[in-house]
């Protein structure tokens, strides 16, 4: 397949972009100023479909490819055409931001593939202000299942887990554990990781404890 490619002047993209490195950095404190990621717009859903070599969901509007740190997302003036979403200005932004969130995690972590998807998700959800386009849970019980695949359900606690972990022991404790990734290699290698680093064991009566 061939894609025609050339750089777009888009100053609300410019702005966006800058803003959440900015502020990704201040929280992971990398200093990222070189090789960082490009931001792809795409047009339409054929495109999106070729880029993935498969029929994507119409709820899929941006991804991000760690190895080539791109992000890709369908342009927001295509966004109800070319998808099922409607467009919001502070969601398309958060979107922007969630996806970039991704890349800083690929970074820190030194890992191009991370598990549990989870953690992956719920800090990109938390971190780009995604919790507050969704209904908090009156308590976790979907979430730990997506340890090596992504449960649509995941999407829905696992950033208000996130924010939790943040509010009740701090940001370090969380950092630690992405920079302990790369050690990992089983569920229970990392359940086990999570214990020492958090004092609990991970399970839903555990967590609902804290909540």
């Amino acid at each position: 397949m061939i894609f025609d490619i050339k750089q777009k002047k888009d100053k609300f993209i410019e702005d966006a972009y800058n803003k959440s490195m900015k502020e990704l950095d201040e929280f992971f404190d990398l200093g990222w100023i070189k090789n960082t990621p490009f931001i792809f717009v795409v047009l339409d859903r054929e495109t999106i479909n070729k880029l993935y070599r498969e029929k994507t969901e119409d709820g899929v509007v941006a991804w991000a490819q760690s190895s080539s740190r791109i992000v890709y997302i369908l342009d927001r003036k295509n966004l109800e055409k070319e998808s099922n979403h409607k467009y919001s200005k502070e969601e398309y932004l958060a979107r922007i931001k969630h996806e970039l969130a991704h890349m800083f995690v690929f970074a820190y972590s030194k890992l191009f593939l991370i598990r549990p998807c989870w953690l992956e998700e719920g800090i990109a959800i938390y971190l780009s202000g995604q919790n507050k386009f969704k209904k908090s849970p009156k308590k976790f019980e979907f979430f730990l299942e997506s340890y090596d695949k992504r449960e649509k359900e995941v999407y829905n606690e696992s950033g208000f887990f996130i924010e939790l972990l943040i509010k009740k022991f701090g940001k370090d404790k969380l950092l630690t554990l992405i920079k302990s990734l790369k050690e990992i290699k089983s569920e229970e290698e990392f359940n086990n990781l999570f214990n020492k680093i958090y004092g609990f064991e991970l399970n839903y009566q555990e967590v609902n404890k804290i909540k």
